[in-house]
């Protein structure tokens, strides 16, 4: 099978878990031992990232009826090695209240080829994705704004590391 293929395969089995609220399909496509540096978290390492996602498959399908598209820019295939990287489109419907809303994040990850399971992720990183701007509209705002927040990437006046209520 083509490898472009195969990791397209998988990706669209990764949708589907999420459009089943199949956790153990989202699971399959994961190295037992990945690198998970997903938005909003702490990073998390080996049986740790796979431990964490599932408790975070398990609550998100729990409270929300989950719909998953998925866009990949580009997959770049080295070897036994891969990379890829686009957005997931993540529709949440409120089980309890039936309110919805879209969550688009920009995701990068590492792919290994495994001899018994095929393409496997080894490393994922997410973050929020902004509504699409020209290279001259935020060097603009880059030069001409006194909020770091940009350049920091800090919610203004905060520590990376603070508690609530601690400076």
């Amino acid at each position: 099978m083509d490898d472009r293929y195969a990791i397209n395969l998988a990706k669209s089995q990764f949708r589907e878990g999420f459009n089943r609220s199949d956790e153990e399909m989202d699971l399959s496509i994961y190295y037992c031992a990945f690198a998970d540096m997903s938005f909003g978290l702490p990073s998390f390492f080996e049986s740790d990232a796979n431990d964490v996602l599932r408790a975070r498959l398990r609550r998100l399908f729990h409270d929300y009826t989950t719909e998953m598209a998925v866009l990949i820019i580009d997959i770049v295939l080295n070897g036994d090695k891969a990379l890829d990287w686009g957005w997931h489109i993540l529709k949440l419907t409120n089980k309890r209240t039936g309110a919805q809303r879209t969550i688009r994040t920009r995701y990068f990850e590492t792919w290994r080829r495994d001899a018994e399971r095929g393409w496997i992720i080894t490393s994922f990183i997410d973050n929020l994705d902004e509504i699409p701007r020209l290279p001259e509209h935020v060097i603009q705002e880059l030069e001409h704004t006194t909020c770091d927040s940009r350049v920091t990437r800090l919610s203004q006046d905060s520590s990376q590391f603070s508690l609530p209520g601690h400076s």
